[in-house]
């Protein structure tokens, strides 16, 4: 019994001789491919172009190699201890000690914002630093120590203990010198000389001081001392330089508010970019500010910034 193909099955079979042709063609295309995979296979690399590859492969390695070895904030190198000047001493130097990239980094911007080691036991007030790196890098700090300090007032102190009984006999006057009182200096006007002078005021407190003044347009108390960067956590700081200064109000550079521009007022420590365009936004839309306390209106603007800005703004 012969099979008979249904017509359907029949006519999806049929290709006229355009499709002849065409499945011929693909079916040489693949059949070349084929063979020209079969033949690379069989014949291998070009030994020339090998010898290109490896020649560019060693030039990169060889590149590679002399460049400097990008590592992780939190990486260290291997340790190898020396004598150093904490004051001077680089970001390389430090991660030779042992530290991390990012603890390096700290000690820079301690140092960058004015501040400075004077004996070594000052190294143990940076947070970035565990106990035990501050330990072992003590004996290797080129500063002096607290201790050896003690000790020569000490010895000093009793060297002039026997040049007084020495010269027990020579003529002394009947009551001490008074001590002179310092004035207090304005903080509004004075200059980095003038700061210096003051006893326990040393040239980075000075310069933080200023560069803060400068920053807010003049202090309109004395407790935002407490704010410039180098005095922060240092109350007996803050406690002496009250007894110092005084603050004179008249000295302070106050922002138009009227005709500034965003970046005027985001110049300012307690303004930042978002807040001063919103201010200039809400002057653009209400008008001038009639009265200083008018920056309340802006939904941004708390009571206590409010008191913070009101000093240093002008609707003039």
């Amino acid at each position: 019994m012969a099979w008979k193909i249904s017509e359907p099955v029949k006519n999806a079979l049929t290709m006229h001789r355009g499709e002849r042709q065409g499945a011929l063609l693909i079916m040489l295309f693949i059949v070349g491919c084929a063979a020209w995979i079969t033949y690379a296979r069989w014949r291998g690399p070009d030994p020339k172009q090998m010898v290109e590859v490896q020649h560019r492969m060693d030039s990169w390695l060889a590149e590679r190699s002399s460049r400097p070895v990008q590592r992780s904030e939190n990486e260290t190198v291997a340790v190898a201890l020396f004598p150093f000047d904490p004051n001077t001493a680089t970001s390389e130097e430090w991660q030779r000690l042992g530290l991390t990239l990012k603890q390096a980094r700290s000690l820079a911007n301690y140092l960058a914002n004015g501040g400075s080691f004077r004996f070594r036991e000052d190294l143990g007030r940076m947070r970035s630093l565990r106990p035990d790196q501050v330990s072992a890098l003590l004996p290797y700090i080129q500063l002096p120590s607290k201790e050896d300090r003690s000790s020569s007032r000490g010895s000093s102190s009793g060297e002039r203990t026997v040049f007084a009984r020495d010269t027990a006999h020579k003529e002394r006057p009947a009551y001490p010198a008074a001590r002179a009182v310092p004035r207090r200096l304005e903080v509004n006007t004075c200059d980095s000389v003038e700061l210096v002078a003051l006893p326990g005021v040393g040239p980075a407190f000075a310069r933080g001081i200023l560069r803060y003044r400068s920053l807010l347009g003049g202090y309109t108390d004395l407790d935002q001392l407490a704010e410039v960067k180098v005095l922060k956590d240092k109350p007996d700081a803050l406690v002496l330089l009250r007894d110092l200064l005084v603050v004179d109000t008249l000295a302070i550079i106050r922002i138009p508010i009227n005709s500034c521009t965003v970046e005027q007022l985001a110049d300012h420590p307690y303004v930042d970019w978002k807040l001063a365009k919103a201010l200039i936004a809400y002057r653009t839309q209400h008008g001038p500010f009639k009265e200083v306390a008018g920056i309340r209106g802006c939904v941004l603007i708390e009571d206590s910034l409010c008191r913070k800005l009101a000093p240093y703004s002008s609707t003039e």
